[in-house]
């Protein structure tokens, strides 16, 4: 038994052959033996061992004519369940604690439930704030650029019962308003990538929020961004939304997304 702050025996060839399948996943296109030997800067002979092993367990795909390596079946199907069981709640606390330092301002992630949008993590940031956003609490589709996130990314279907009941609670004559308001946010997001406003929820107070998406481009929830009116810049074009779509990006890569550099499609 390995006593604490021992370092423990492992396996050689695991690693190596993780090694191997690190260096096929950063690669953007299948790779030849010889660039894969250069890669990883291990002998050809070897290196082609641990191939034939690994297209055999299915973790590599070989292609031929010429002849490739790629991630195999299995590596892929490997990747989307840790993925799917990934409790992103709590994978989101870097990325809030990220956001928030760059920006001075405290943040919050939330996800989608059948009642609505939910905070499920909360950073506070170093500018003070009065306002304190509670695990559990139900952001406004209508009245929240968050929600603006959601209504815009998520499909309608999924958002109907949720937006119908705002609705239904909001005066018949200005239901109509509501919904041309929401529509022009939405395309707004779309394009810059980002949902801002100020006044929407509460007077003093403005937000920036951003979609983090996953694998295949799926909406996984939203980072957003709040502070005082007076002193937060909170326009698309600001510093404040650039530092947005950047930690939305890392988030939305670490959960598989690989359209980087067009998170508003």
């Amino acid at each position: 038994m390995s006593t604490p702050g021992t370092p423990q025996r492992g396996v050689a060839a695991v690693e190596t052959a993780a090694f191997i399948l690190e260096a096929l996943r950063a690669s953007r296109e299948a790779l030849g033996l010889a660039a894969l030997a250069q890669v990883t800067g291990l002998p050809k002979p070897q290196l082609h061992h641990y191939l034939v092993s690994l297209c055999r367990s299915g973790l590599v795909r070989r292609s031929e004519g010429p002849v490739r390596y790629a991630l195999g079946d299995l590596a892929i199907r490997l990747g989307l369940t840790a993925v799917d069981r990934l409790e992103v709640q709590h994978f989101s606390a870097p990325f809030l604690a990220k956001l928030s330092e760059e920006t001075g301002y405290s943040s919050f992630f939330c996800i989608w439930q059948p009642t609505g949008a939910v905070i499920v993590r909360w950073q506070q940031g170093l500018s003070p704030l009065t306002v304190f956003a509670r695990l559990g609490t139900k952001m406004s589709l209508l009245h929240s650029v968050t929600g603006i996130v959601f209504s815009g990314w998520l499909p309608p279907p999924q958002t109907a019962a949720v937006m119908a009941s705002e609705l239904r609670a909001a005066a018949p004559r200005a239901r109509r308003g509501l919904e041309d308001t929401l529509r022009q946010r939405i395309g707004d997001a779309r394009k810059c990538g980002v949902a801002v406003g100020s006044g929407i929820m509460l007077p003093d107070v403005a937000a920036i929020s951003a979609p983090v998406l996953g694998a295949g481009g799926t909406l996984a929830g939203a980072l957003t961004l709040l502070g005082l009116v007076q002193g937060f810049d909170w326009q698309p074009d600001g510093e404040s939304a650039a530092a947005m779509r950047r930690v939305a990006a890392e988030f939305s890569a670490k959960l598989g997304y690989e359209g980087l550099e067009d998170l508003d499609q």
